[in-house]
């Protein structure tokens, strides 16, 4: 079991080993769709660039119980700015997970170097990517993980204008 994003401290319990655990599943994940890709003749899976675009694009061909179709995402479409979450946030949370792992420490919420050269290392970067309460500075290192999500999910409609239902990856609760 995963705790969701959201979980909060005074619930009182803390998984261990939840970053490990969330890199884990995310590393097992990609690395069964990358040979399912291969044994079918097709490239592995390109890791997403926040400012170049995503070349296929996705038809869900998947309805809500109540009405409406899940929204699709046509061919070579970028990232946009959502009113809470922007790209260029995306692109320094990206940065600064990759200086972490350069350097051999995050830092901590007081500014302290928090080393991630030890056995809680992946613990503590996968708690960077997809963080809740226990992550050591949330607001330096963003919440890459789930603000994809979203900007996946509302990449056809990122000004609401259209006022389109959630796409499938703003499910977390199915969409990994």
């Amino acid at each position: 079991m995963d705790f969701p994003f959201w979980w909060k401290e005074e619930y009182g319990v803390e998984k261990d080993r939840k970053g490990e655990l969330f890199y884990y599943m995310h590393h097992q994940l990609i690395a069964r769709f990358d040979l399912e890709r291969l044994s079918n003749n097709l490239p592995v899976v390109e890791p997403l660039d926040w400012e170049k675009p995503i070349v296929n694009g996705f038809y869900p061909q998947t309805t809500y119980r109540k009405g409406g179709e899940f929204p699709a995402r046509p061919d070579n479409f970028y990232f946009q700015d959502l009113e809470k979450i922007k790209v260029k946030h995306m692109i320094a949370y990206s940065q600064r997970i990759r200086e972490a792992i350069a350097r051999g420490f995050v830092l901590t919420k007081t500014g302290e170097e928090y080393s991630i050269n030890d056995t809680r290392g992946i613990n503590t970067l996968g708690e960077l990517v997809e963080p809740s309460v226990f992550s050591k500075h949330r607001e330096y290192y963003g919440a890459m993980h789930n603000y994809g999500h979203i900007l996946l999910g509302s990449i056809t409609d990122p000004k609401g204008k259209f006022n389109m239902p959630p796409g499938v990856m703003e499910h977390f609760e199915t969409a990994t």
